[in-house]
């Protein structure tokens, strides 16, 4: 295989001279950078100054564009996550529930007993 074989690019052996490192920094080379930086900027600037100019009229378009729009409809809230209780929290309210039970089953009793009391003397039933 030979050295020149493709269309790749070799390499010089020998070390860039001086003289080739200064003529990149030449002046000219220099003040064409900065020539076209300076066009970038000032395209920049005006480029803001039309936005800058143009943001109020802008902003009534978008508020005007808001009015003849019909608000979102109320989404649901979704469902609070349920925690868990602590063991003793628990405990408690199956407790609590257990004397609710035995309390109702108590007042209905009572309400039977005293119904059952009534028929005796006034014969509600047969």
């Amino acid at each position: 295989m030979s050295l020149f074989s493709g269309n790749r690019k070799v390499r010089p052996r020998r070390p860039k001279s001086a003289q080739d490192d200064i003529q990149k920094l030449s002046p000219r080379s220099k003040s064409r950078q900065l020539d076209k930086r300076a066009d970038e900027l000032r395209q920049q600037i005006h480029r803001l100054e039309c936005m800058i100019t143009v943001a109020p009229r802008l902003q009534r378009q978008r508020r005007l564009a808001n009015v003849n729009m019909v608000p979102p409809m109320q989404l649901s809230t979704p469902a609070p996550r349920q925690r868990r209780a602590p063991l003793a929290q628990r405990r408690a309210r199956s407790g609590e529930r257990l004397r609710m039970v035995l309390e109702s089953v108590l007042v209905l009793g009572c309400i039977a007993a005293v119904t059952g009391w009534l028929n005796q003397w006034f014969h509600f039933w047969a």
